[in-house]
């Protein structure tokens, strides 16, 4: 693989800081929800996965999931979220488990089932810190189970389904020419 380009790089953190804002919004409305309803705090988890798999995505370099989910969660931290500074530990942890994904292909397959895994992997990440860190412990195992298996669906489509769609519709647009998702030809799985 060729070394960054500045056009990677700057599109890189506009989308990161475009995905903490949606990061911010989503965690108003996660705090709309009761302190019970483990089932719809599962199915909202994997929006917090999109910057992990939407910027790896369109430029195709190793390092882009881990960085944009550490600059998607500063800057959702910066606006003013409910999590303090454990949002950055989500941040790593659930870039590392994008990254994952895209290693895991050496960095050579970018298909719908590439993009699923990234998500599911960074919700997996997380769950580790939302047993730990959040209370996930203190569950019944029921509970504990269900949260984690919704949490992985979310994180297949939230987390990556919907980045991969909309990056494609971005692509579509032309607006993506100069980037590598319109210079390789995708892979549909």
């Amino acid at each position: 693989m060729s070394r960054w380009k500045l056009r990677e790089v700057i599109l890189m953190v506009v989308l990161a800081i475009v995905c903490g804002g949606i990061y911010r919004v989503w965690d108003v409305l996660y705090a709309l929800i009761p302190a019970t309803a483990y089932a719809l705090q599962g199915v909202m988890t994997g929006l917090w996965m999109i910057a992990g798999v939407m910027v790896p995505y369109i430029v195709r370099r190793p390092g882009a999931a881990l960085i944009a989910e550490l600059v998607a969660a500063a800057v959702e931290l910066l606006l003013g979220e409910q999590w303090g500074l454990a949002n950055m530990i989500s941040g790593l942890i659930q870039g590392i488990g994008s990254e994952i994904a895209f290693l895991i292909f050496g960095y050579r397959v970018w298909n719908t089932g590439t993009c699923a895994l990234s998500g599911v992997l960074a919700s997996a990440a997380f769950m580790f810190q939302w047993y730990f860190q959040y209370g996930g412990d203190k569950l019944h195992l029921g509970t504990q189970i269900a949260f984690v298996l919704i949490s992985l669906v979310s994180g297949a489509v939230l987390g990556g389904l919907l980045p991969k769609a909309l990056a494609d519709a971005l692509a579509r647009t032309g607006a993506l020419r100069n980037y590598e998702i319109a210079k390789r030809s995708v892979k549909s799985a």
